[in-house]
């Protein structure tokens, strides 16, 4: 199998990275928490005036249009005015045969073709991000669920508007959309789980841990929720009419502190502190557990393979039945994973993972053999702290612990961006939905009201 070649560990010592310019660099965002201090996710962020900052409102030094508060997603709103697309730039010199490839920048095969302008969006670090048919979610430390939608440029490209925010009074720590029940469930910091219905639009609250909840699945109806509390909960309705009950008790895990949760086949996977457990589904009891030394970031299932980042910049795969089939050491420049996705190229048609990190970086590989396709930075210093592939195009989006919200697209070298491929709305989050936003059908959608965008 291609997953057992033997990657050799490029140990040898790299230069200290230099950021690629993608044009002008921003002054960074007004926030006050160090990058070290916004790993510790299961941690609330203090209130500004007990950490003794001040945080400038976006609105107040750059104007910008306002973004009305909504109290559910899905309540509909008024049009509001987006960002410009963000111009190319230069990239810094590295060998292509570093252990991370070469850093992507102006005329490579990868484009930033749109930088969120510093007055729009959070006030704070964004968490996590998901996408809901035409539409694109980021929860962040703030308290605030963003709704993006895309509109186009007249120079053919497209810029992202807010469409609506809503408070939801805690860090927002994970998202998951399930488009069977269309259910979208927030996951928050002091262990609550925020429930909108997108049709009918209704609303519920999901009552159980006692920490931060790090990360949600949807499994044959049935919600799985992982916490920084170290267990595991199933969450079922007796009808589609009811509300969400607690099935059973919660499952502790063996390996501490829950990351991530994802499900193979009959088994519940979870990625946490101290390594990952695999649960049966069935019974729900553990069938063994492998140990780590680093905490693991992230996991995903890749043609049914499970794939595992941790936080020193290992990655290894695993088969369903758990045994350990590749490991890619952390190795050059790469000593960190904060984030992660999986996505095609577009042109190559080859699969690829990206592996967000510390201080802005992404590396991208090829699979299954694991070659860098290169590096490249989003903000400085500003940890990847999520990445969603669009699906669309080649396109994906990256947010950070600053606020910041990017996009980009992977091309030929040289091409330069380009707008994506048309697409149904279903299908792409940036494309403008038909028609001009759709009134909520549900008599409880709170009408939304003009407020300060954030």
């Amino acid at each position: 199998s291609a997953h057992t070649v033997c990657v050799r560990a490029g140990m040898r010592s790299q230069p200290a990275r230099v950021a690629a310019q993608w044009g002008a660099e921003e002054a960074p965002r007004p926030v006050a928490p160090s990058s070290q201090q916004r790993r510790r996710q299961g941690r609330q962020p203090l209130d500004n005036k007990k950490r003794g900052v001040v945080v400038a409102r976006r609105d107040a030094d750059g104007g910008g249009a306002q973004a009305p508060v909504a109290r559910n997603p899905f309540a509909s709103a008024p049009l509001q005015g987006g960002g410009g697309v963000a111009g190319g730039g230069g990239s810094a010199p590295r060998d292509a045969s570093s252990p991370t490839g070469p850093m992507l920048g102006k005329g490579s095969e990868l484009q930033r073709v749109y930088n969120m302008p510093q007055h729009m969006g959070h006030n704070d670090g964004i968490n996590c991000v998901c996408a809901v048919d035409d539409r694109v979610y980021t929860g962040g430390r703030d308290n605030n669920l963003f709704v993006w939608r895309g509109t186009p440029t007249p120079g053919g490209g497209f810029e992202l508007a807010q469409d609506s925010v809503i408070d939801l009074g805690q860090s927002v720590t994970s998202l998951f959309y399930d488009a069977a029940s269309r259910w979208l469930f927030c996951g928050l910091w002091n262990g609550d789980i925020q429930a909108f219905c997108k049709d009918p639009v209704v609303e519920d609250r999901l009552v159980g841990h006692r920490r931060s909840v790090a990360s949600i699945v949807v499994h044959s109806s049935v919600v799985v929720s992982g916490s920084n509390d170290g267990t595991v909960r199933l969450w079922t309705r007796p009808s589609p009419q009811a509300r969400w009950q607690a099935h059973g008790q919660p499952i502790n895990n063996p390996s501490g502190a829950v990351a991530a949760v994802r499900i193979i086949g009959d088994g519940l996977w979870v990625g946490a502190q101290n390594g990952i457990t695999c649960f049966d589904l069935n019974s729900l009891q553990p069938r063994g557990t492998i140990p780590a030394n680093f905490p693991v970031t992230g996991l995903v299932e890749c043609q049914g393979y499970m794939l595992a980042t941790f936080r020193n910049g290992d990655i290894k795969i695993y088969d369903g039945a758990g045994n350990q089939t590749f490991h890619l050491p952390s190795r050059g420049e790469h000593t960190s994973n904060v984030s992660v996705e999986c996505m095609m190229h577009p042109i190559a048609n080859k699969p690829m993972i990206l592996c967000g990190q510390q201080y802005g970086y992404v590396t991208a590989y090829d699979l299954p053999d694991f070659r860098p396709r290169g590096s490249f930075v989003c903000r400085n210093n500003s940890d990847v702290k999520a990445i969603l592939d669009v699906k669309v195009g080649g396109m994906f989006m990256t947010a950070g612990a600053h606020g910041d919200i990017m996009v980009w697209q992977w091309g030929a070298p040289g091409a330069g961006a380009t707008a994506p491929a048309p697409a149904p709305a279903a299908a792409n989050p940036f494309a403008a939905a038909p028609g001009g936003v759709q009134q909520a059908a549900s008599p409880f959608a709170v009408a939304p009201a003009l407020a300060t965008g954030g």
